[in-house]
């Protein structure tokens, strides 16, 4: 409920997009693409790792149990090369287990 001249409380799609890809100043294109590729390299291991955010090229990720980060820290690296293969130029620095 806004009143005259006012601007509605809710944001557009296209405006939340916008908002995302300044504030991790990635591209968009490329948070779709990683959403697809992290399940198909992941393979039965997707269930284990949960992708829960970007900063500066490193990605975020929070394991299952204790087992999982140990598996993913062990894994990280061969990871991010099979992550930036699909990719034209590699973006992703790293990986680091997200706090619980």
């Amino acid at each position: 409920m806004t009143g005259p001249g006012k601007r509605p409380c809710w944001s557009t799609g296209a405006e939340l997009v916008r908002s995302f890809q300044y504030r991790t100043r990635t591209p968009g294109d490329r948070m779709v693409i990683l959403g697809a590729v992290w399940q198909k390299e992941l393979g039965h291991l997707h269930g284990q790792w949960e992708l829960v955010g970007l900063k500066q090229g490193l990605l975020y990720v929070k394991p299952k149990s204790a087992a999982a980060a140990q598996e993913l820290q062990l894994r990280a690296a061969g990871l991010v090369r099979s992550l930036n293969k699909y990719f034209a130029r590699a973006w992703i620095k790293g990986i680091k287990v997200a706090a619980r």
